[in-house]
């Protein structure tokens, strides 16, 4: 009869435990101080070596040549164990023996001494399974054992197991294996059994044993049964049931050329082989972070989780694409995780999400096109800092401050006549800024906008700062709107006018004043502390009994 690899290369001495070392030494330097405690509890997942570890340590406490740290593995006691056929070492499976009779026969059995060892070493597994009267039946005989009895309790739900039973028992945790681990363990069996397999197929293996190498040894058992002796990548990824590589990077290859037909046939594919999208989009995040590894770290063998053979296409794939680029591709998938998960339609979020993924391409950086702005070779606009007018001292005498703090304070500007001719456009101007953006048109509404020359001067009316700072972050837009219209090269000045009186007032200044005044109304200035906000523009309502 075959023997299964998990058997087969099941470990018979503490070296031969994977990723439980500290478990092992602290066995171990109990083993040599003489000082096993009588009950142990081994908790741990599936297939990471408590049953192995139980027996292991019955040989090491039973062996010919010891007690010793390691067993000999040769002698008969030891051999007995390792083939089950000791009659003082007992392996009890407590999902099917979890009553109280059956603790009550077994604490009638452990009263005797051991008939040819030093210990009887009794093993209840999935312990977690018995009957509360069960474990009042085991309670006082772990409390307080025979002398020649070790009990040890392995279970894969240490938190049911009731508290005093842990109080009375050392406890040992097990740790899961790292894919890593599993990996060389299996690439060793094979070179063992002569099986060719690649290190693609044995990661495969590895990651969805999820730590536990006994399922990891499974999953290899059936892969070289289907396989018919060498294993292949197309076989583990049929009996795994996860995603072939390839389909990852075709369509990654489909979004980068903007070949949106290929990307929606591809989804498709996938539904039509009942693939679950969910699951797709996980292994597509990953395979993303892959990617990212590959681009930005030169020697990343040991660093991705990608098929060695696939590397070179995946480099080509995105040879032209920057590490920013692709940092900003995984965010765009990793965005719609909660989506993905919750909505009943994953295909069209799926396919929202990479028709999306192939225009970021054509997007450019906020840092990329002010560097194409800088380096581009069209001459300065009229009304650069350049060509403006040089602004007077706004107090007589005063030091004049440095050009940066001047551009962004208000000052006074020396304002020539004005023209009409050739300004037609201004009106055309308010209306576009009116639809574009409505909460500028309103402070351009209560603004001046004179055309002197090749200069549009914008002038806000007095204690008007927020209004005027508004304007001149707009600048930009609004410099590139009025040369649009006027088809021409257009200056654009915005000045904070002065709000000092003096002489006769015009409508302006009384405008002006009124201004003012409502600023500084009571009611107005309670409104504006309440909501913590500021003044910004003030309009004349038209139409109405009132008008």
């Amino acid at each position: 009869m075959y023997l299964a690899l998990a058997r087969k290369y099941r470990p018979q001495k503490f070296a031969d435990l994977i990723g439980q070392a500290s478990i092992c030494k602290t066995l171990q330097n109990a083993i040599a101080m003489n000082k096993v405690y009588p009950a142990l509890i081994f908790s741990g997942m599936k297939g990471v070596g408590k049953t192995s570890s139980a027996r292991i340590l019955a040989k090491a406490l039973n062996c010919e040549k010891g007690p010793a740290i390691e067993p000999c593995n040769e002698c008969q006691t030891c051999l007995e164990i390792t083939e089950d056929k000791s009659a003082d070492y007992m392996e009890i499976d407590g999902a099917s023996n979890n009553g109280v009779n059956e603790v009550r026969s077994l604490r009638e059995t452990v009263k005797y001494k051991p008939l040819k060892n030093r210990f009887r070493i009794v093993v209840i597994d999935e312990v977690h399974m018995l009957s509360s009267a069960a474990w009042n039946a085991l309670l006082k005989t772990i409390e307080e054992p025979p002398e020649h009895t070790i009990f040890i309790m392995a279970t894969t739900d240490f938190h049911k197991i009731p508290g005093t039973i842990v109080s009375r028992c050392q406890h040992f945790e097990f740790k899961r294996i790292p894919f890593e681990v599993i990996k060389q363990v299996l690439k060793g069996i094979c070179q063992k059994e002569t099986i060719k397999i690649s290190d693609y197929a044995l990661y495969l293996i590895s990651r969805s044993a999820e730590g536990s190498l006994r399922d990891a040894k499974k999953i290899l058992d059936q892969a070289i049964a289907i396989s018919s002796g060498d294993v292949k990548d197309d076989d583990v990824v049929a009996i795994l049931g996860i995603i072939a590589e390839e389909t990852f990077i075709t369509l990654t290859g489909f979004i980068f050329s903007q070949d949106r037909k290929g990307i929606i046939e591809q989804i498709n594919q996938l539904i039509e082989r009942g693939t679950d999208l969910r699951f797709f989009y996980t292994e597509y995040l990953r395979f993303i972070r892959d990617v990212i590894v590959i681009k930005s770290i030169p020697d990343s063998e040991r660093l991705h989780n990608l098929n060695p053979e696939n590397v070179a296409v995946i480099r080509d794939i995105v040879k032209d694409v920057s590490e920013v680029e692709l940092l900003r591709f995984f965010n765009a998938v990793k965005e719609l995780e909660q989506t993905i998960r919750n909505t009943e339609h994953p295909s069209i979020i799926l396919e929202y999400l990479f028709l999306k993924l192939s225009y970021f391409s054509a997007l450019v950086s906020i840092e990329e096109f002010l560097k194409k702005l800088k380096d581009s070779p069209r001459p300065l606009a009229v009304g650069s800092p350049a060509q403006r007018p040089v602004p007077a001292a706004s107090t007589p005498g005063a030091d004049a401050a440095p050009a940066e703090q001047q551009a962004d304070e208000p000052r006074a500007v020396d304002i020539p006549p004005a023209k009409s001719m050739g300004g037609e456009w201004i009106a055309e101007l308010k209306g576009r800024v009116e639809k574009e953006k409505p909460r500028m048109a309103s402070i351009l509404g209560a603004s001046s906008l004179v055309l002197r020359g090749s200069t549009l001067f914008i002038e806000v009316a007095p204690h008007f700062e927020n209004a005027w700072k508004m304007i001149k972050e707009n600048k930009p837009y609004l410099s590139e709107l009025a040369q649009a219209l006027a088809g021409r090269d257009i200056g654009l000045e915005i000045v904070l006018q002065d709000g000092q009186a003096g002489g006769a007032a015009s409508p302006r200044d009384a405008g002006a004043r009124i201004v003012q005044d409502l600023k500084n109304d009571k009611k107005i200035k309670s409104l504006k502390d309440k909501i913590k906000g500021s003044v910004i523009a003030i309009e004349r309502i038209k139409g109405g009994k009132d008008a």
